[in-house]
């Protein structure tokens, strides 16, 4: 059976069976060279919306939220002067690389204005070690050699007993 759909960026109508397509939502399809065209074209704030979006999807799975967390998006970057590209570097760096459970999250971006400064201090100390260490050379760079260390499990000191000496009652 041929699904004719219409292009979103052409206007043109195809079978996406049997032609090169891109899936751009839930209803919508693109030709493949339409849709990489329209790639080229976009800004690079355009590009880094989409990643955030796609991320926080794939991220969240069954309990995604959208509407809350575009609510949510749009609040930090008006009044907190965020970045969409800010936000997504934040919760990989929270759910990746510090493996935080998603169990409270509630299937939204909710915890950004808590961790967004120390996503960013995370971030600018790896900038500054590249920036430190871009000019040294590693060609020559050994690791120290290895030395076998002996460590002696501590001793227990065992107290002596107590003992108690009842006196004769006379």
């Amino acid at each position: 059976m041929a699904h004719y759909v219409k292009c979103l960026y052409c206007g043109e109508q195809f079978n996406r069976d049997t032609e090169p397509t891109k899936q751009v939502s839930a209803r919508r399809y693109a030709h493949l060279k339409c849709w990489e065209e329209h790639l080229k074209n976009m800004s690079q704030e355009e590009k880094d919306i989409m990643a955030f979006y796609d991320y926080t999807k794939n991220l969240f799975g069954e309990d995604y939220n959208y509407l809350l967390t575009k609510k949510l998006a749009e609040k930090y970057v008006k009044e907190n002067n965020y970045t969409y590209s800010g936000m997504l570097k934040t919760l990989k760096w929270y759910y990746e690389k510090e493996g935080h459970s998603l169990d409270k999250s509630n299937g939204s971006i909710g915890i950004m204005p808590y961790i967004y400064k120390q996503a960013l201090n995370y971030y600018y100390t790896l900038y500054q070690a590249q920036l430190v260490n871009q000019e040294k050379d590693l060609s020559n760079f050994t690791l120290p050699k290895e030395r076998i260390v002996n460590i002696e499990s501590p001793r227990v000191f065992i107290r002596p007993p107590h003992m108690w000496f009842q006196e004769d009652d006379e």
